[in-house]
């Protein structure tokens, strides 16, 4: 009689290989299904950070310190928001949409767990009313920290999350409905806009493109250098590529072209990069 044991994850037959499902991994799928932005629109955007390029290098070649080219972004996308509220707002139930006024920053950061460099999120609170050095140090300070238990970002995660999870599919559901309808949690659990820097991963240009679960996410790509007309003499500078996605329930045209160009004349002029600011806090 034939055995009917099913293969381990490195068996393989004429088929193909198994592999098991982890419950992270099912959690993760979960998520995307019930949180997820249905109504996306995005915006492709190629922007001139010569000038903060030059800042962090020069600070580097200075200091030996290499200043979070992330965390400088994540400053100048909080300053917008804080001009442009609107964009980052939550609806509540059909007809209504929250407007918060601080900038809570998701982020994804290598974290220690379990004594393995794990991606986990992290949310950067009111970072409107940050400096672009106080973004930076506690971005290096989140990299260092070793995780300790059910945390959410850098708090711990809420009780009723954790006995959520091991909630029956039916009762989740539920849950998932009202976690959708409820502006306040959604803030708490996960900010009000995402920052994701894929571009940290390769070189040269490219667009990312992301599922979103926020009113409005940013994805980082690469940076390539192009070669433009300025004056009648040519000058070559550092082109970011810069994926903004909206949920268009929330926000959409004219408003949100006004913010990717409020965005995008904050970065091109180097926005916060105050070298006696830097050099103070560095003393502070």
């Amino acid at each position: 009689m034939a055995s009917t044991k099913r293969p381990s994850a490195i068996e393989v037959n004429n088929i193909g290989t198994y592999r098991e499902i982890s419950r992270s991994f099912e959690w993760t799928t979960e998520f995307l299904n019930n949180v997820s932005v249905r109504n996306r629109i995005y915006g492709l955007v190629e922007i001139d950070v010569t000038k903060a390029r030059s800042f962090i290098s020069d600070q580097k070649q200075k200091t030996g310190e290499t200043l979070s080219f992330t965390g400088w972004i994540i400053k100048c996308i909080a300053q917008a928001l804080s001009e442009h509220p609107e964009i980052q707002g939550y609806k509540k139930g059909k007809n209504k949409i929250v407007v918060f006024d601080d900038v809570d920053v998701a982020i994804v950061i290598e974290r220690e767990f379990k004594s393995q460099q794990v991606p986990l999120g992290y949310v950067i609170r009111k970072a409107n009313e940050k400096s672009f050095r106080q973004i930076h140090d506690e971005i290096r300070l989140a990299q260092k920290e070793e995780i300790q238990g059910n945390v959410l970002g850098n708090e711990p995660l809420p009780r009723i999350m954790q006995i959520f999870q091991h909630l029956p599919s039916f009762l989740r559901k539920i849950g998932w409905w009202q976690y959708r309808r409820d502006p306040f949690l959604k803030k708490r659990t996960m900010g009000t806009v995402a920052v994701t820097a894929v571009g940290m991963f390769g070189s040269g240009g490219g667009f990312p493109i992301m599922i979103g679960f926020h009113s409005v996410e940013f994805g980082i790509g690469g940076i390539s250098k192009k070669t433009n007309l300025v004056d009648d003499r040519t000058e070559t500078g550092e082109y970011l590529s810069l994926t903004v996605m909206f949920d268009e329930d929330v926000v959409y045209g004219a408003p949100a072209a006004r913010f990717i160009y409020r965005v995008g004349d904050l970065m091109k002029n180097g926005f916060s990069l105050d070298q006696e600011e830097i050099k103070l806090s560095n003393t502070g």
